[in-house]
């Protein structure tokens, strides 16, 4: 049988602040935080007209 030790901490490991911090950036949106760009579904849209506005690729010649 395998005896395990559990360990119990006397000080907190974080400040009542700390937590507070913690739980702000929890909710933030991530670009926000991260300033990391956000799914933004009204692009699709101009994605589309940017691809059918686009100039066609030139062909090869032949000989």
């Amino acid at each position: 049988m395998l005896a395990q030790t559990t360990r119990t901490t006397r000080a907190p490991l974080a400040t009542p602040a700390e937590v507070d911090v913690l739980g702000t950036l929890m909710l933030e949106d991530e670009a926000t935080v991260s300033d990391a760009p956000t799914y933004q579904p009204e692009a699709a849209g101009v994605l589309i007209a940017l691809l059918l506005l686009s100039p066609k690729q030139p062909k090869e010649k032949t000989r």
